[in-house]
C-alpha cells in the first residue's frame, strides 16, 4: 500500500443507474392484474436487454477512457513543461476497475514511485514544486461527452 492516500487519484467513473426498470416491472404488474398479461413478460424481456446494452456500455465507456488517459498523458504531458518525465509507467498503470455488477467502472493510474507514492496524483494536480499536467479530468470531460449519443442510443435499443 501506498504511503499517501489512494483517495486522491485523479478517477473517471462511469455508471449506469437502472432504478427506473424496477418502476417499469411494477408498472407491467399492475398492467397483468388488469388483464395485460404479456405486460410481465415485455417488461422482463426490456429490463434484461436493458441490464446486458448497459453493462457493455460501461464497458466500452472503460475502454475509452483508458485509451484517451493514455493518449494525453503520452502526447502532451512533461516534455519539459512541469519537469515529469514520462517513461511510460503512468500511462501504463492506467487501468479500468469495474463494479460487481458491472453497472460502474472507475478508472485511475496506480504507478508509483520508489517511495511507494502515488505519482498520478502529482502529475494531474502538481505539487508546490511542480505545475499541474492534467490527464485525467480532460480525458473524462472528453470521453463524456462522446457517450451521451452513445448512451441515447443504447436506451433506445432497449426499448425498440
Amino acid at each position: 500500500m501506498a504511503k499517501d492516500d489512494e483517495s486522491v487519484l485523479p478517477v473517471v467513473s462511469f455508471s449506469v443507474d437502472t432504478s427506473g426498470l424496477e418502476q417499469m416491472k411494477q408498472v407491467a404488474q399492475s398492467m397483468a392484474s388488469s388483464g395485460f398479461d404479456e405486460a410481465v413478460g415485455i417488461a422482463n424481456a426490456t429490463e434484461q436487454k436493458a441490464q446486458a446494452l448497459s453493462k457493455a456500455f460501461i464497458k466500452n465507456a472503460g475502454a475509452k477512457e483508458v485509451n484517451q488517459a493514455q493518449t494525453i498523458e503520452s502526447q502532451l504531458v512533461g516534455h519539459g513543461k512541469s519537469g515529469y518525465v514520462p517513461t511510460g509507467n503512468l500511462q501504463g498503470s492506467i487501468k479500468p476497475e469495474f463494479s460487481q455488477d458491472g453497472m460502474s467502472v472507475s478508472i485511475k493510474p496506480e504507478a508509483t514511485n520508489k517511495a511507494n507514492d502515488y505519482y498520478g496524483q502529482y502529475v494531474e494536480f502538481g505539487t508546490y514544486k511542480m505545475a499541474p499536467e492534467p490527464y485525467m479530468k480532460p480525458s473524462g470531460e472528453k470521453v463524456s461527452a462522446d457517450l451521451d449519443d452513445e448512451f441515447e442510443t443504447i436506451v433506445r435499443k432497449a426499448v425498440d
